[in-house]
């Protein structure tokens, strides 16, 4: 049906009746925009449309490189359960059933704190914060003296005292030794850590 023959909705027709009125009582109708309008409307239209077409590319992008991480990294993303177990499907799925998959996983990674969601694939999250500032800690603790580890028992009240004083001291070894030194080292700090909060 082409434009002109169209059926008039229930507005169109009291903005119809509204204009008959004002010309009616001598007011001026419209300003002359309304052809601007009716031209500028489906670009606009097309704009919001190639933007929306945009962002679901890039969830699907990001929907098919969150499935083929490993399960143990996925987890660790800000996803809620639904979006997790989504993904679990999408992980295995083939064929149609991946569409359909793949299309119920970008909806909920959608609705899920991107920000978040892309500082976590970044490696910008608490868990990873907190790990940096344990390596932090356990090369001031091998590079320092009584005083840091002082400062570390501190900062983490709840650390063995003892346990952190021997594996700093065997961790300043050289070889294999103190290579397994320095990683039980950081497992205290972790766990002075973790215990901390």
């Amino acid at each position: 049906m082409s434009r002109n023959t169209r059926a008039m909705t229930q507005a169109e027709r009291r903005a119809r009746e509204a204009e008959r009125v004002a010309e009616a009582a001598g007011e001026p109708v419209g300003d002359g925009s309304e052809g601007v309008f009716e031209e500028a409307e489906p670009a606009a239209r097309r704009a919001i449309r190639s933007e929306h077409r945009g962002q679901m590319l890039d969830l699907k992008e990001l929907a098919n490189r969150i499935s083929a991480m490993p399960l143990g990294v996925r987890r660790g993303l800000p996803l809620d359960d639904e979006a997790q177990a989504q993904l679990d499907l999408l992980a295995v799925a083939s064929g149609s059933d991946r569409r359909r998959v793949l299309m119920r996983a970008k909806l909920l990674i959608g609705a899920a704190d991107l920000v978040a969601l892309q500082a976590a694939l970044e490696g910008d999250t608490p868990a990873a914060a907190r790990d940096r500032l344990c390596i932090q800690w356990r090369t001031r603790l091998i590079a320092g003296d009584d005083v840091v580890l002082q400062a570390f028992i501190e900062r983490y009240p709840g650390a063995d005292r003892q346990a952190v004083r021997t594996a700093t001291r065997d961790a300043r070894g050289p070889g294999p030794a103190g290579e397994r030194a320095k990683s039980r080292l950081l497992q205290l700090v972790r766990d002075a850590a973790a215990a901390a909060g």
